[in-house]
């Protein structure tokens, strides 16, 4: 017992004492085996209360409209570690944040944001409570921070009112600018000009403490009639502010109703009465009445704001002599002006007759040693008003030819002595090298014959031969060489045959007609007896080339016609016949009867229109037909009253060349159009001759390689003949009132006007 007592005793003491005291008292009791250890207990560690973050306070985010501000956040770690999301909630409308939220990583304790106010704020003042949450892991902080935005003063235009702009001019405008308080710059720009306007800002462009804007706008010359609607704009705080400045473009915003003719007898008083038409402007005008003819007194008066009428006073003296001018009516008011046209005639005595001094018997014997030789020159419809610059003078009074048209006419003929070739030709594509004629598809083919025709035709016009210019007018001996060398060059060109080809050119019939008319002209003005044998051979070919059935002409000899290169033939023809040239009347018969069955007008008048062939693909009725016809049939002998010729001639003028154009257009028909209307005379041709005149001068080559010539664009087989041909045909348009003629008025011979 005692010894196991003291086993357990040991036990015992070892397990208060200690180990080493257990094994002591086992020696000492002589226990032979030591007693089990005791079981192990845990015991828990002690739980620490976790750490917190805290967000560091933020100062409040101030902003401008389109403005930014940055927000530093800063958290307080405490000891955490990881990565801290940061969120934000309550954001104002407008305001937005950039990031929409910050991850602070480990080892870094602030992040930084933007918030970006939007330009449409600014209007009302914005503060917002923004609360900021920061979290790690499981525990968070979270604080307010505000957002400003603050009421700001933006700038804007004054109201402009409409303004008319005319086609061509410009005019300065003043924007009002109302900077309310607002201090800062604000560049001005202009927009919405479209293809008629530019406007540009004049001063100040950056807006700087300006209170009036001042903005240059111009209206290009080719703009369409019609409002434009410009902006001018600003930014301020990021918004646009900006006002419109309506702009209409009118050509006419008012313009005196003038474009008539008005017949003046010497001594005598007339009080006409215009109507004035308004569009844009209503306010009072002023009128004034220029480039009267000599002899003639106006006056005008005033229109009151609201007037719809202009009277104007005229005193034609005794001492006026016949004559036609193109007086200008200018109106003005309201910064803006406009003109149009009056056309005055001062009536002759006797209106049946041309003035005395057209046909001059003096410089006739100066110029043919036999005067009867010239008697074919004095019919009606001939050439012989060229022969001297007092009849050139004469006849340009009593049509109305002006000095800016003559000067366009010997811009022409310079134009064309330049580009005449080394052998004496020209070419239709305008190369100045003889390159072997070849046709190519690009251009018109060279032509050579055409040409040359073409090209001395408006030499001939002004009366210059290779042997003499119009008496009076020496300063045009500089072109007789240009003129002698095409003819030629014409000459040389012509063939002799046994065969129906005697006396051909090359170049096609419509080549061969223009050669036999210079041949002619040549021939008439010169009384050069080697001329006239050119021209019967040509005239043969023509008269040997004739449709025997149908009577016209067209490509090939004896193939049924077409009027156009019929009418052609026929001024040939009639050339011929006013140089003094017989020709067999059954040929003119015959190409009347061609003629005639190229009518196509309304039954009433059936002859009143023309189309290009007969019962065939192109028997619909043509403008330039039309004006063919009509001439060839004034040549064939209708009367000036013929009905079918006064319908045809209503059909022209309603074809008048427009105002404003920047290409001749149909110079085809404008040539012949020009032509019957003047040989019908009266108040239709004034009208017509003013606005052809000033159609064509204006379309004509101002300056550079091609000054005074007419370019090909936009005409009707204008890629054919190209600019040489628009450039002749043009001419002969001009030169229209002294270039023949008239075919049913007479005139006397005298010595002077009178």
């Amino acid at each position: 017992m005692f010894q196991q007592l003291c086993c357990v005793s040991g036990g015992r003491v070892a397990g208060l004492a200690g180990r080493s005291l257990m094994v002591l008292f086992t020696v000492m009791v002589g226990c032979s085996e030591p007693p089990p250890p005791p079981p192990v207990v845990e015991v828990p560690a002690p739980v620490e209360e976790p750490k917190v973050i805290e967000l560091v306070e933020m100062g409040d985010v101030v902003l401008e409209p389109a403005g930014k501000g940055e927000l530093e956040v800063r958290v307080a770690r405490n000891g955490n570690q990881g990565s801290i999301k940061v969120s934000f909630q309550g954001l104002p409308d407008g305001v937005t944040l950039s990031p929409e939220s910050l991850d602070i990583k480990e080892g870094s304790s602030a992040g930084k944001v933007v918030f970006q106010a939007a330009p449409s704020l600014g209007d009302a003042a914005v503060k917002a409570s923004v609360s900021v949450k920061a979290a790690l892991k499981k525990i968070s902080a979270s604080r307010s921070v505000n957002v400003v935005v603050n009421k700001v003063s933006r700038p804007e235009f004054g109201k402009v009112g409409k303004f008319v702009l005319q086609p061509g001019t410009s005019r300065t405008v003043s924007v009002p600018l109302k900077r309310n308080g607002y201090s800062g710059q604000a560049p001005v720009a202009v927009s919405g000009a479209g293809t008629s306007l530019t406007a540009k800002v004049e001063s100040p462009a950056d807006g700087k403490s300006a209170e009036t804007i001042k903005i240059i706008v111009s209206a290009k010359t080719a703009a369409v009639d019609g409002p434009v609607n410009l902006e001018v704009a600003t930014n301020a705080y990021g918004r646009k502010v900006s006002a419109k400045i309506p702009v209409e473009i009118s050509r006419y915003p008012f313009r005196v109703e003038s474009f008539r003719v008005i017949d003046l007898k010497r001594s005598s008083k007339e009080v006409i009465r215009l109507p004035v038409k308004r569009q844009n402007y209503n306010g009072p005008l002023d009128i004034e009445l220029k480039n009267l003819p000599s002899g003639i007194d106006a006056s005008v008066k005033s229109v009151p704001a609201g007037g719809q009428e202009v009277s104007v006073a005229l005193s034609v003296t005794s001492t006026a002599k016949p004559q036609v001018r193109s007086s200008l009516i200018e109106a003005s008011g309201g910064g803006l002006q406009t003109s149009n046209y009056i056309i005055l005639r001062v009536l002759a005595d006797d209106d049946e007759k041309l003035p005395a001094g057209i046909i001059n018997v003096t410089a006739i014997k100066k110029i043919f040693s036999d005067p009867a030789a010239s008697a074919p020159l004095r019919r009606k419809g001939s050439i012989g008003g060229r022969l001297t610059l007092a009849s050139k003078q004469a006849l340009i009074d009593f049509y109305g030819a002006t000095p800016r048209s003559l000067e366009s006419i010997r811009e022409g003929i310079d134009w064309l002595a330049h580009c005449q070739r080394g052998d004496g030709s020209w070419a239709l594509d305008g190369s100045l090298e003889d390159a072997g004629d070849v046709e190519v598809n690009e251009v018109p083919s060279p032509n050579p014959i055409g040409a040359t025709a073409l090209a001395l035709l408006p030499f001939l016009s002004e009366g210059i031969a290779h042997s003499r210019v119009p008496e009076g007018q020496e300063e045009l001996e500089q072109y007789q060489e240009v003129v002698e060398r095409g003819l030629v060059y014409l000459a040389l060109s012509q063939q002799r045959s046994n065969d129906i080809n005697d006396g051909r050119l090359d170049g096609g019939m419509y080549a061969h007609a223009l050669a036999t008319i210079v041949f002619c002209e040549a021939y008439g003005l010169s009384g050069d007896e080697r001329l006239r044998g050119h021209a019967q051979l040509a005239l043969k070919y023509l008269l040997n080339a004739q449709h025997q059935a149908g009577g016209g002409w067209r490509y090939s000899p004896n193939q049924p016609g077409d009027l156009s290169a019929t009418g052609w033939v026929f001024l040939a023809i009639r050339s011929a016949q006013l140089t003094g040239i017989n020709v067999l009347s059954q040929s003119l018969e015959r190409a009347e009867r061609f003629v005639d069955s190229c009518g196509v007008g309304p039954e009433e008048a059936p002859l009143s229109r023309y189309c290009y062939q007969p019962n065939g693909t192109d028997s619909a009725e043509k403008q330039s037909m039309t004006a063919a016809g009509l001439l060839t049939q004034q040549y064939l002998g209708w009367k000036k009253d013929d009905r079918n010729l006064l319908a045809g001639s209503t059909y022209l003028m309603a074809k008048q060349p427009p105002e404003q154009s920047s290409n001749v257009g149909d110079i085809y028909f404008y040539y012949y159009a020009t032509q019957v209307l003047h040989h019908l005379e009266g108040n239709n041709f004034d009208l017509w001759n003013h606005r052809m005149r000033e159609h064509l001068i204006r379309t004509q080559e101002k300056d550079g390689e091609f000054k005074g010539s007419w370019k090909p664009d936009g005409v009707p087989h204008g890629n054919t003949g190209g600019r040489l041909y628009v450039t002749s045909l043009s001419m002969l348009t001009l030169q229209v009132p002294y270039r023949h003629l008239p075919m049913y008025r007479l005139f006397k011979i005298g010595r002077s006007s009178d």
